[in-house]
């Protein structure tokens, strides 16, 4: 057994006895038995998912046997959130995003924007950058790094450049850090997210739409990009400002191995641009159409694809269960379970009870409180899961924000964002994993560039989510 899971092993074992010490003591001033028996859940589940001593989905599932055993809750009362409209949201994006990757859709837009980059060192870079954001605002971040890498590996090995190391490791960290940033912008593009609307809206009645969570944190994705870019494309490395030979015409040979506009394709991008419209145009049919909501638009789109022919012949459908399999069904129950302990904190008392501790560190202003909370966040997920951290801390930093008079959007908001800014290590996130895999990105140069990119996070969360975005008209609505 090796240290890393001996140190796994002995949180989780510590974790279990505070749990079981909570059921046969007393709880603290101030705060309920139900509310100390859900403190002992949070605990346990909160360590198990931070060490990974357990699988996350099976951690996710203890409320529903923990919390009636312990008197917290009804199994009925425990399962309810993993019903929650969020999660169906989640699912018919990821619906969408297979039907794409089935039929190569999302190559095809990410060598479009790559092409329109062009083939001058940086412009490439940004390009890389631009193509796994955008795609990755809709698909898996981890299918965007796997998709990208073999374009980014074809060009370095097709202009030569394998060797030209700056070149290749900003190419290839391009790939990682769009396909991390690029899903903040929207509630589909990461699981963190997802959590974070299901939370608000189950536990505040705050609901987060679409376009209201594309308005605020589109542009914070997109100024992290260029901030990517700077680093990769203007900083970090010196680049020859010279186009690469022979660059167009690889990009042409790429593009024309796909071929024309297949009617697969076409029917998936008609899906996926009327779900997009729908998302985005939504308040202007609630007066006509009041039970249209973001979810029913997700899963009406994601199951139109198992209905409608991928071609004429009519043997075959957008989407197959095949393909569907797929699906990341640990992610799904992982944001039940974080939506089902977080229920349990508000209605028990726990929430209540945090803020009131919290409310000690009410000297401190709220926008340093929000960078505090970025700051931890931002390193924690550099060893542990974005959905995992994020279940985690919602509930205890939303019950701080409520505890200290403040709403608890700005608060709930670090946390799922910051918990997506994870740059330094290979292990931090899948697509850092998949580029640090081929070879081509030495460690040091991903640990270099991942700390000055984790301090750039820190401080422009801070300023946005602290100090710019509560300045915003209708941030608060």
């Amino acid at each position: 057994m090796t240290k890393s899971s001996l140190m796994s092993s002995g949180a989780a074992l510590a974790a279990l006895v505070f749990f079981l010490a909570t059921l046969v003591t007393p709880p603290p001033a101030g705060l309920s038995v139900a509310g100390w028996h859900t403190l002992g859940v949070a605990v346990l589940m909160g360590v198990l998912w931070i060490s990974e001593a357990a699988p996350f989905a099976a951690t996710a599932l203890l409320p529903l046997v923990l919390f009636p055993m312990a008197g917290v809750s009804s199994i009925q009362a425990a399962a309810g959130p993993y019903a929650n409209p969020v999660i169906y949201l989640f699912l018919g994006g990821i619906f969408i995003a297979l039907a794409m990757e089935r039929w190569n859709l999302h190559r095809r837009m990410a060598l479009a924007i790559i092409r329109r980059a062009g083939t001058r060192r940086q412009a490439m870079i940004g390009g890389f950058l631009a193509a796994s954001g955008f795609v990755s605002m809709w698909v898996n971040n981890t299918a965007v790094a796997v998709m990208m890498l073999p374009i980014g590996l074809s060009v370095l090995a097709v202009l030569g450049l394998e060797d030209e190391g700056p070149f290749a490791t900003a190419l290839l960290l391009a790939i990682a850090y769009g396909s991390s940033i690029g899903g903040m912008a929207t509630l589909v593009g990461t699981a963190p997210n997802a959590i974070l609307a299901g939370f608000l809206m189950e536990n505040y009645g705050i609901q987060i739409g679409f376009l209201g969570w594309m308005a605020f944190a589109l542009p914070l994705s997109v100024g992290l990009l260029v901030v990517a870019w700077i680093f990769l494309a203007r900083i970090s490395f010196r680049h020859p400002e010279e186009p690469i030979a022979g660059g167009e015409e690889l990009l042409e040979q790429e593009a024309r191995k796909l071929g024309r506009l297949s009617g697969a394709e076409k029917g998936v991008a008609i899906v996926f641009l009327a779900t997009a419209a729908l998302w985005v145009g939504r308040g202007f049919f609630e007066e006509w159409i009041p039970w249209l909501s973001d979810s029913l638009i997700a899963m009406a789109g994601g199951l139109s694809l198992f209905f409608l022919p991928s071609d004429r012949s009519c043997k075959s459908r957008l989407l197959d269960w095949h393909t569907a399999r797929r699906i990341p069904w640990d992610v799904l129950l992982l944001i039940g379970g974080g939506l089902s302990l977080a229920s349990a904190i508000q209605s028990n008392g726990l929430a209540g009870w945090i803020g009131g501790v919290a409310a000690l560190a009410g000297f401190l202003p709220a926008a340093a409180l929000v960078s505090l909370v970025v700051f931890l966040i931002v390193w924690l997920t550099e060893i542990t899961s974005n959905s995992a951290t994020t279940s985690t801390f919602l509930p205890i930093v939303a019950a701080m924000a409520v505890g200290l008079g403040e709403p608890p959007l700005a608060f709930a908001a670090a946390v799922a964002l910051a918990s997506s800014c994870a740059f330094m290590l290979p292990v931090a996130t899948p697509p850092n994993a998949i580029v640090f895999g081929s070879g081509k990105v030495p460690l040091r140069d991903m640990m270099r560039l991942g700390v000055v990119m984790n301090f750039a996070c820190w401080i422009i969360l801070s300023l946005w989510i602290g100090w710019l975005a509560p300045r915003m008209p209708g941030f608060a609505q």
